[in-house]
C-alpha cells in the first residue's frame, strides 16, 4: 500500500489529476476531508508526521492523510 501511495503522489505532483473520491469517501466523511484539505492549504510543510500532530483531534492514520495529500496535490498542485 505504501509503495502504491508513493507512486500516486509522484503522479499527482507531476501535474496529473487523479480522481480518488470513490476511495476517500469510504475512509473519511465530508467534514473530515474538508478539515484535512483546509490544513494542507495553510500548512508550511508537507511532512505527514507534522500533519498527524496538528490534526490529532481527528485521529487520522498515515494512509488517510497520504491519500488526502494526493487529492490535494491533484486538485490544487504544489
Amino acid at each position: 500500500m505504501d509503495e502504491m501511495l508513493e507512486e500516486m503522489e509522484t503522479i499527482a505532483a507531476s501535474g496529473t489529476k487523479l480522481r480518488l473520491d470513490y476511495a476517500i469517501d469510504e475512509w473519511l466523511d465530508e467534514h473530515e476531508q474538508d478539515e484535512i484539505i483546509d490544513y494542507f492549504k495553510s500548512c508550511t510543510t508537507s511532512d505527514l508526521r507534522v500533519a498527524q500532530q496538528e490534526l490529532e483531534n481527528g485521529d487520522y492514520n498515515w494512509e488517510q492523510l497520504k491519500i488526502m495529500r494526493i487529492k490535494f496535490l491533484s486538485e490544487y498542485g504544489m
